[in-house]
């Protein structure tokens, strides 16, 4: 004998993804010798949903001392960003009633900073992970005490 069959509205992940880039920067100094260090800092971000398509906006602030002549300086840019993460999304189509959870596996940093004639090649590496919640149903049947219990788990549903 089959129990009843109940609806439960709930929140769940819906899709995930993460995202490793590396951005490369130009900046031209005219009086450089050497490029001493690069720092950076201030690293905000949000998700953003536009057109049915996740995105990372954010910004940080580079800090790159460089010389000239025996004497330090430090050129202070800020940078803006935005990534496009690619998600698996199965049976759904993003709204802006999701949910978007955005986290930075580690701060942006300088891997490479290179000096050509008067220009400073920057390239930062940075990686973001992105997360969509929203409303997920649920089927669940009761069982009478009689009838014993089945359970089936697809362990590939989200990875």
């Amino acid at each position: 004998m089959a129990g009843k069959v109940y609806e439960i509205m709930t929140k769940a992940t819906l899709s995930k993804g993460t995202k490793k880039t590396i951005s490369k920067y130009d900046y031209v100094v005219n009086e450089i010798d050497k490029i001493l260090g690069c720092w950076i800092c201030n690293h905000q971000y949000q998700g953003i949903i536009r057109e049915h398509q996740p995105f990372i906006e954010g910004s940080f602030d580079l800090h790159i001392w460089y010389s000239h002549l025996n004497e330090s300086y430090l050129l202070k840019q800020q940078v803006h960003y935005q990534d496009a993460i690619d998600l698996n999304m199965k049976d759904h189509q993003l709204s802006q009633n999701d949910q978007i959870i955005v986290e930075s596996q580690y701060l942006p940093r300088c891997i490479h900073a290179t000096l050509e004639n008067k220009t400073m090649h920057i390239e930062i590496e940075k990686q973001m992970s992105l997360k969509i919640i929203g409303n997920a149903t649920i089927l669940v049947e009761s069982k009478t005490n009689d009838e014993e219990l089945e359970m089936k788990i697809n362990p590939d549903f989200i990875t």
